[in-house]
């Protein structure tokens, strides 16, 4: 159940991001296939079922992390997805309406799937595996530091092929879905009271 270092940043970074989020009220879901032999997961049909849905953007480096999850748990409790928006004005400006390739080095989206409910993990490593291929679609996409005739995003996902690099043929996941949710500016959940 061991991800790779890159994973490992990239799932830590979703925390600190998650930590701030602006819960949106929406819609979606992530079908397929997962295989993670260690949980019991064979190729079984898969079905995400989200009910959790916020944005992390961040105007001083212009990024966005986009988390389509079940509950609002912290992700190291539970099973989603998150999609990583390396340059939101390039997408947003000249990408909208197209299927944008996942997977590669400089992939402007990147999508992580998180399994850490169905898949607790050994001493807590969380299980993340990263796209490799497959498009994803945005229909809309809110910008917060941009011009926006709306606050919703909208996305639609297609055969995306997501695996753990450290074993990629037996670590694998194969998913198709969709997610729309209008931003709602907030303050962040609460997980701790003092």
């Amino acid at each position: 159940m061991a991800a790779s270092s890159r994973e490992l940043c990239a799932f830590g970074l979703c925390l600190l991001l998650a930590a701030g989020c602006a819960k949106g009220t929406g819609e979606g879901n992530a079908v397929g296939q997962v295989w993670a032999p260690d949980c019991g997961l064979n190729g079984e049909p898969f079905e995400l079922n989200p009910d959790f849905f916020a944005m992390q953007p961040s105007a001083s480096v212009e990024i966005i992390d986009i988390i389509v999850q079940r509950g609002s748990d912290i992700q190291s409790y539970t099973d989603g997805i998150s999609v990583f928006i390396r340059d939101p004005r390039m997408v947003k400006e000249s990408m909208l309406g197209t299927d944008i390739d996942l997977g590669g080095l400089a992939a402007p989206v990147e999508m992580t799937l998180y399994l850490n409910a169905t898949c607790p993990g050994i001493a807590r490593i969380p299980v993340v595996y990263g796209a490799t291929s497959g498009t994803i679609r945005f229909d809309e996409l809110y910008v917060p530091w941009m011009h926006n005739e709306t606050e919703e995003t909208v996305a639609v996902f297609t055969n995306v092929v997501l695996v753990d690099n450290k074993d990629a043929d037996e670590r694998r996941a194969v998913l198709d879905g969709e997610f729309r949710f209008l931003f709602e500016e907030g303050l962040p959940t609460q997980y701790f009271q003092y």
